[in-house]
């Protein structure tokens, strides 16, 4: 039997990679779309095949999640986070899963400079713009912010060839340093979609060669097969900065994308002097008001089928911190749930049992009115989930799944004959 998962009134099923990951991952990355954009720029770094800057990060550091989006189906969309961004899967339904715009990376530099949560297409949330470092050391007084860019995007470009000598300020005040012409760094690329200029060292790595994997081999070809597949277009022009790295002053360039914020670091070794700042974790804090959520415990799992993305329908609520789960069995079969993670918990449903196992060419659309629903607090943060029923020839579902803090998730569980 194949087992299937339903979110409220959202079937989804499951979609988990069977592709192994570096030893270095922290939850696995839940989608195949998902892994194989990750694999193209950052299993060569992984493998140690090529050396530069992670575009997406070792590991995801979430399960895949579902998130509010209002043009979504079920208003919602699959998203999983890394250090550097938060990957999406396109909420087109006609989009081409070949496409390499099936998966894009959220504009979450944009939100955090403007403080704009966006929600849907055209529906936003003002959260205020991040008072959070855009690079090097979270403790650093000084350095910029994303805040300190908010009132620079309609800034005038700089011409192209034009040399950079524009520094800014954590108050994001701009001066004009004559002496920063000895760094031989120019503007290059007008991009007149936003009235911004890329800097030369950041349009020479977008447009750039490297090892890739491709088709199950690594080889040499583009890093991005569009020059702002990972980046978007910039939203700012590049200014200097005095920013604290592993507690020393370092001169960084950084430029901030719609997606990406870029840096450049002269003293660093080539392969490093450009690099993809954090944005993901940045991001991350401040859309959910919460720390990172650490490596779900590692459990002895039997044979069993993937656990997919879980859906927020309730968030933000109040419940001090915690995340509500609400959860019922649409199977007639006893199921046990064993959640852990920040805590531990076994949940133990009686069956339904007036319910049945449903046909794949029908299954149930809605959960019950009338199942038996059971309500958990939990703290918020990564568990490792098993859902299994007290029935020999049913498979298990397990896998990660991510908890955000004040949001309520519900899931009903049934069963699929077949397949």
């Amino acid at each position: 039997m194949r087992l299937l998962r339903l979110i409220w009134v959202v079937l989804l099923l499951g979609g988990g990679s069977a592709l192994t990951l570096a030893p270095t991952a922290a939850v696995e990355i839940g989608d195949d779309a998902f892994y194989n954009t990750w694999s193209r720029t950052d299993l060569p770094v992984a493998s140690n095949e090529a050396t530069r800057t992670w575009m997406w990060g070792p590991a995801a550091f979430t399960s895949g999640m579902e998130e509010w989006y209002t043009e979504g189906a079920g208003n919602a969309r699959v998203v999983q986070y890394f250090d550097k961004t938060r990957m999406e899967i396109s909420t087109d339904p006609t989009a081409d899963p070949n496409s390499i715009w099936y998966v894009t990376n959220g504009l979450l530099a944009k939100e955090l400079v403007t403080g704009q949560m966006q929600l849907g297409d055209n529906e936003f949330q003002e959260l205020g713009p991040a008072d959070v470092n855009v690079a090097g050391d979270a403790t650093d007084p000084n350095g910029p912010m994303y805040s300190s860019f908010t009132d620079l995007l309609d800034a005038a470009p700089l011409a192209p060839a034009a040399p950079i000598t524009q520094r800014i300020d954590r108050a994001g005040a701009v001066t004009d340093d004559p002496g920063l012409a000895s760094q031989n760094v120019i503007a290059s690329e007008l991009v007149v979609e936003t009235n911004h200029t890329v800097a030369a060292p950041f349009w020479a790595f977008m447009t750039s060669s490297g090892t890739v994997y491709e088709n199950g081999q690594y080889v040499d070809g583009q890093m991005f097969q569009n020059p702002f597949f990972a980046t978007g277009l910039p939203i700012s022009e590049a200014y200097w900065a005095d920013v604290q790295v592993g507690g020393v002053q370092q001169l960084v360039l950084i430029q901030v994308f719609e997606r990406r914020v870029l840096t450049y670091t002269p003293s660093n070794p080539a392969e490093w002097q450009v690099e993809a700042g954090n944005v993901g974790q940045h991001y991350y804090r401040w859309r959910y008001q919460t720390e990172i959520p650490s490596e779900p415990p590692a459990v002895a799992l039997p044979d069993y089928h993937s656990l997919g993305p879980n859906f927020l329908p309730n968030w933000p609520i109040n419940y001090d911190g915690q995340a509500l789960i609400s959860i019922g069995n649409q199977a007639p079969y006893p199921l046990t749930i064993q959640m852990d993670g920040p805590v531990s918990r076994t949940i133990n449903l009686p069956a339904c049992v007036d319910c049945t196992v449903y046909s794949p060419t029908s299954p149930p659309s809605f959960c019950r009115d009338d199942l038996a629903w059971h309500e958990e607090t939990l703290p918020p943060g990564n568990y490792r989930m098993q859902v299994s029923w007290e029935n020999g020839a049913t498979t298990p579902l397990a896998g990660p799944q991510t908890f955000v803090p004040d949001a309520g998730y519900g899931t009903c569980y049934f069963i699929l004959e077949g397949l």
